[in-house]
């Protein structure tokens, strides 16, 4: 399995043990798995879902059969987080999320045992202003504010973890 597919596959598992893997990008991976050749059971019985109707906790369910299937260890907290959030930073910097959803999904910051706790305040505040003062609609600034709450975080993580 290559690094890229290694990395979707933590970040989901990650997902799952926060909350809930995506079912979509659940499903995708497993079809990016069997592409790659890694073809056991439970990756094919993944794969082998609607991407589009497979509720969260199955998700879930089949996400853990494969990690079991592959051998891989149960992530810790603060590595989960870390996973999410840098996730999510990217995914805020190349707009394949809304700034709305990438706002709330930095909250991740705030678990227990997050490497990032610290920089809550700072995303209730971003948070906050979404929500308070712009209706739920992130405008220019907000989108600015984000982009460099983003890289901020990306750039503490790689800090933390230069390898």
């Amino acid at each position: 399995m290559d690094d890229e597919l290694h990395r979707r596959l933590r970040i989901e598992q990650a997902r799952a043990l926060l909350d809930n893997a995506d079912p979509r990008q659940a499903v995708m991976l497993a079809c990016d798995l069997l592409m790659a050749g890694v073809n056991g059971d439970a990756v094919v019985a993944l794969a082998a879902e609607s991407a589009r109707t497979l509720p969260a906790y199955d998700a879930n369910r089949r996400l853990a059969a494969v990690i079991d299937e592959l051998g891989l260890p149960e992530l810790d907290l603060p590595t989960a987080v870390a996973l999410i959030a840098a996730d999510t930073c990217e995914r805020i910097l190349d707009c394949s999320i809304p700034a709305e959803v990438g706002t709330h999904r930095l909250y991740v910051v705030g678990y227990e045992g997050s490497p990032l706790d610290h920089l809550l305040p700072e995303v209730t505040a971003l948070a906050a202003h979404l929500e308070d003062d712009l209706g739920g609609r992130a405008d220019d600034d907000l989108r600015t504010r984000l982009g460099a709450l983003a890289r901020t975080i990306l750039d503490r993580l790689k800090a933390e973890n230069p390898a």
